[in-house]
């Protein structure tokens, strides 16, 4: 199983070596000089993959038109696609974007049938944003507000069900954190991404869904699905007449985030790792790129790659108890 300990001194070999830099400038000087691949482990549609192609098309516009592309390697809850990008070459063309589901989360869960190690196998570049999630339902639904949507799930135990993008990921364990706290048994229905989850949702299959702010905002712009509550701690600038899930009484406190990040495999040139970083921070800071994002709830971040490793050891320490409360591994 996954210790938070025991991968506190594979960050401190991480940090030295980004902080060393040795002179490795031969390597790095003509970089990049063929296609780089950015693999997102989640299916096509959800928000890493829109995150993978607005870096895609930024670096590659930076990079002199030198191709940069998107593969989408979902499966196994994101372990699929994460697991490619650890037994990859490190030259930096191979590049993973993805989530805290499958770096902070699914080693803690999923223990030896995760088949890298999260601290061990990457260098950490950036992390690109951090927002809630938001509480959904279809416009079928009979509840108008997150009060009205418990009161049916304490009347009707385990009769209403929620999607999410896959067991143990953010959504999976925000649910769990919700039926914890609330004290309501609703029916969990995993997917095999957000994408096939929202499906779900549009078609009433499922009666509700926790789901990144980011993915969720084109549905309740066009008002396709409701939504109930947001899961930060307090309401969000694109959604400031939805209540935080911590407003309502007894759930003061309720907190559960999602971040996209970008990471190379562990042994990356340092000189890559930083000319990588400088591409997405340029993203970052593009007006058009921070224009279309903010609006949606997501708070941009783009932060270093040293920055970055203490954040993943953080969440790690963070998530291990909520895991071990939810009994999620259990569920597996």
């Amino acid at each position: 199983m996954f210790s938070y300990r025991h991968h506190i001194a594979g960050l401190a070999i991480s940090l030295i070596a980004l902080q060393a830099a040795p002179a490795l400038a031969q390597s790095a000087e003509d970089y990049p000089d063929q296609t780089v691949r950015i693999v997102t482990p989640f299916e096509a549609g959800g928000g890493t993959d829109i995150m993978s192609r607005e870096l895609a098309n930024k670096l590659q516009g930076l990079w002199n038109n030198n191709p940069v592309i998107v593969e989408n390697k979902a499966g196994a809850n994101g372990n699929l696609g994460t697991d490619i990008v650890a037994k990859a070459k490190p030259d930096g063309y191979t590049l993973l974007l993805t989530t805290n589901a499958t770096i902070v989360i699914n080693p803690q869960i999923f223990g030896d049938r995760v088949k890298y190690d999260p601290v061990k196998d990457f260098t950490p570049v950036s992390m690109l944003s951090s927002l809630p999630f938001v509480f959904l339902v279809p416009p079928s639904s009979p509840a108008k507000t997150m009060e009205e949507f418990l009161e049916l799930a304490k009347k009707s135990p385990g009769d209403l069900s929620c999607g999410s993008s896959g067991v143990g990921g953010g959504a999976h364990l925000a649910l769990e954190m919700l039926k914890a706290r609330a004290g309501v048994d609703i029916t969990h229905v995993p997917y095999k991404g957000t994408g096939s989850s929202i499906t779900a949702l549009l078609g009433a299959h499922i009666d509700c869904l926790f789901v990144s702010i980011l993915s969720a905002s084109p549905y309740i712009k066009q008002e396709q699905l409701r939504p109930l509550a947001v899961s930060s701690l307090q309401r969000n600038s694109s959604l400031p007449d939805i209540p935080a899930v911590a407003e309502l009484p007894g759930l003061d406190g309720f907190e559960s985030d999602l971040w996209y990040g970008l990471l190379v495999p562990a042994g990356t040139d340092p000189q890559i790792v930083q000319k990588v970083y400088e591409g997405t921070k340029a993203l970052i800071d593009d007006p058009d790129f921070r224009g279309r994002f903010e609006p949606t709830g997501a708070v941009l971040v783009g932060n270093t790659p040293e920055e970055f490793s203490k954040q993943v050891i953080n969440d790690i320490g963070k998530w291990s108890e909520v895991v071990k409360q939810s009994g999620v591994a259990n569920q597996l």
